[in-house]
């Protein structure tokens, strides 16, 4: 009685079996190379590019309120639709520390009663050919030149008492971006520039400033007297 035997074919030279780990490993010298790339080219891509934030009120920017003259502020900040570099940041920290309330409090729904502010941001992105740009300049390590300069923001603040719409305040940001190698000269002018968290801290304090006229119509109960 003949016996049907397999034989396993033979395994290819330097071919694993599927019970040998072969984990994937990069070799010591390629990580370390593939480290001091980014190190190098990282400060090189931040350099060559400048922002500038303008048509904002600049010249509120690091003048907060000055006084706690009212009780409790209700307040919700929309998600950003775009990236956010610090600005959202700046909003929560204005209205936790920085309002005319003595109180601030970030809900999720509007209260029928008291003070609410609703915060909403719109976005206008960059154009296409501004976008595609950016993309090709990036591709040649900034090589070639591109820059934005329609790209834009504009800052609601809806003021709500009692639960009724008593005013919109609006407030526009313009971003203007220039990336390029050849700016890397320069690029110490970023230093002087106003930070997206800046402008929109400076919306913040306008948006206060402002809103006193109907502010200062608050019921006694919900102002501070000295």
């Amino acid at each position: 009685m003949k016996h049907n035997t397999r034989k396993r074919l033979p395994s290819r030279p330097g071919r694993k079996t599927p019970t040998e780990e072969s984990p994937i490993r990069n070799p010591p010298h390629k990580k370390i190379a593939l480290t001091l790339s980014i190190a190098v080219l990282l400060p090189v891509f931040l350099s060559s590019c400048i922002v500038v934030y303008r048509d904002f009120p600049t010249a509120m920017i690091g003048k907060p309120p000055e006084s706690k003259s009212y009780d409790l502020l209700s307040y919700h900040i929309n998600p950003f639709p775009f990236p956010n570099e610090g600005g959202k940041a700046a909003l929560h920290s204005v209205f936790n520390n920085e309002t005319p309330f003595a109180n601030t409090a970030d809900v999720t729904e509007m209260p029928q009663k008291g003070v609410f502010c609703l915060v909403d941001v719109e976005w206008r992105s960059p154009d296409m050919t501004a976008v595609v740009f950016h993309y090709i300049s990036l591709a040649t390590l900034t090589v070639l030149p591109s820059w934005s300069v329609r790209e834009s923001y504009k800052v609601r603040y809806y003021l709500f008492i009692d639960g009724k719409n008593r005013k919109t305040f609006e407030y526009k940001i313009t971003r203007k971006t220039g990336l390029w190698l050849g700016l890397l000269p320069v690029s110490w002018l970023n230093w002087f520039t106003d930070t997206q968290a800046e402008a929109f801290e400076a919306t913040a304090y306008q948006f206060f400033e402002d809103a006193k006229p109907i502010l200062s119509t608050l019921e006694p109960h919900e102002r501070i007297i000295d």
